[in-house]
């Protein structure tokens, strides 16, 4: 991927571009100590990730975020800051920043929070490619087609906690296709509805669907635990699991608490997976 680096600090940005390039990471196609220069740069460039740091003499970092955004609001940006303050940390989220990476700079975590909005983005781009396949009148839909959406959006989401080999998934896909179909949340006759579609017995798809959610519980947990929560917790995780499940697992890895780990309910990770797939319609 194409990447614009911005920071007063040339040493910052010869960092961050050896990282780049060292990692193999993409390529840097820009760099800019002047955030007034670099605005008019990345319009021009269409980088589609920008490294940008808050706070820069003459405009900072959220106002430049917000600049850009309002002429290309396709581009991605990472904050570079050491800035602790949740009301700025909060701003630059609200202007549309994607990750923050901390001052002083890690290899690990700048490779880390990159190789993970890289592939946020790739999701993103999966998505709309299967919605621009169809047409937006669903009379125009051929019969079938509906229903490929419907599993691949919930394949991107169950592919991002690492469930998608698991035997519960097409259990998973099975009852949130039968819950978009009928407009209805996760209840009884949904999973009787999924067992006749399925031939299968209710016991059976719960027992499936379950081990494949705790597999995905455990995936968060880890992904939380080697500090690249952004994506994985943030993004995906937080739509069917709570803060508590996803600690408790957290403790049970480390081997603290309860060795039972965090629980996990079909019934919110069910409804929190239609919530997901509402969003991104």
């Amino acid at each position: 991927m194409r990447f614009y680096i911005v920071d007063d600090n040339i040493a910052v940005i010869k960092v961050l571009e050896n990282i780049i390039r060292t990692r193999e990471l993409g390529q840097t196609i820009g760099t800019s100590t002047d955030p007034e220069q670099a605005v008019r740069e990345i319009i021009h460039l269409q980088p589609e990730i920008v490294l940008v740091d808050l706070l820069m003499s003459g405009i900072d970092g959220v106002t430049l975020v917000t600049e850009v955004k309002k002429q290309a609001p396709e581009i991605a940006f990472v904050m570079i800051s050491k800035v602790s303050d949740k009301k700025m940390v909060q701003s630059a989220y609200e202007a549309g920043v994607e990750f923050f990476i901390q001052k002083p700079i890690s290899v690990i975590e700048v490779e880390k929070v990159i190789t993970g909005l890289q592939e946020k983005l790739k999701m993103k781009k999966i998505v709309s490619s299967i919605r621009d396949l169809f047409p937006s009148d669903a009379e125009d839909k051929p019969a079938g087609h509906a229903a490929r959406v419907d599993e691949n959006r919930i394949n991107v989401f169950l592919g991002m906690l690492g469930m998608l080999g698991e035997k519960g998934a097409r259990d998973i896909q099975t009852i949130a296709q039968c819950m978009i179909r009928t407009g209805r949340g996760f209840d009884r006759p949904i999973l009787e509805d999924a067992a006749q579609e399925l031939g299968d017995s209710v016991k059976n798809i719960e027992q499936r669907a379950r081990r494949a959610i705790k597999k995905g519980l455990t995936n968060t947990a880890n992904a939380a635990l080697d500090d690249y929560a952004g994506n994985v917790v943030d993004v995906y995780a937080g739509y069917v699991f709570d803060f508590k499940s996803i600690k408790d697992e957290m403790n049970a890895i480390e081997g603290k608490g309860s060795p039972a780990g965090g629980r996990v309910s079909l019934s919110r990770f069910m409804d929190g997976l239609i919530a997901y797939y509402n969003n991104v319609k």
